[in-house]
């Protein structure tokens, strides 16, 4: 995925954006419900709400994103990821992180044991009832 294509892309059932100050375990939901849908791409340092590319090298948050999937998923989500070049909202040489989320074959949780299904441009909470019908049908 080329960085132009990032800039004119919609949020959708395979595709988000997050800003670079968004918390572990808030990350966590979207790739809960990425794995538990279709799969999908995150692309962190870019502002979800103004579209800025905020970018990732000038922080200490990276690593602690990196490590959600181990971290906050349960059971781990395999993702990969990389770097992409960009030019940051201040005119710096900067990264995004692309995340890429395969579907899984498993039901995925976040650390509170909820599990999100990707349902359009939404994380949706599933039911109890969802949960276990999500549980049979992977």
């Amino acid at each position: 995925m080329e960085l132009q294509e990032i800039r004119t892309r919609k949020e959708d059932q395979t595709f988000d954006f997050k800003s670079i100050q968004i918390a572990p375990k808030a990350l966590a939901i979207t790739i809960v419900a990425f794995a538990n849908a279709d799969g999908g791409d995150i692309a962190v340092g870019v502002s979800d709400k103004t579209r800025k590319i905020e970018g990732v090298d000038h922080t200490e948050k990276l690593n602690e994103l990196l490590r959600v999937p181990l971290d906050f998923c349960n059971p781990t989500v395999s993702i990969t990821s990389e770097l992409l070049p960009c030019t940051d909202k201040d005119g710096n040489e900067n990264h995004i992180l692309l995340m890429h989320i395969p579907a899984s074959s498993e039901l995925h949780v976040n650390q509170a044991d909820e599990a999100f299904m990707r349902v359009g441009d939404k994380s949706r909470k599933l039911s109890f009832e969802e949960r276990i019908q999500l549980m049979y049908d992977k």
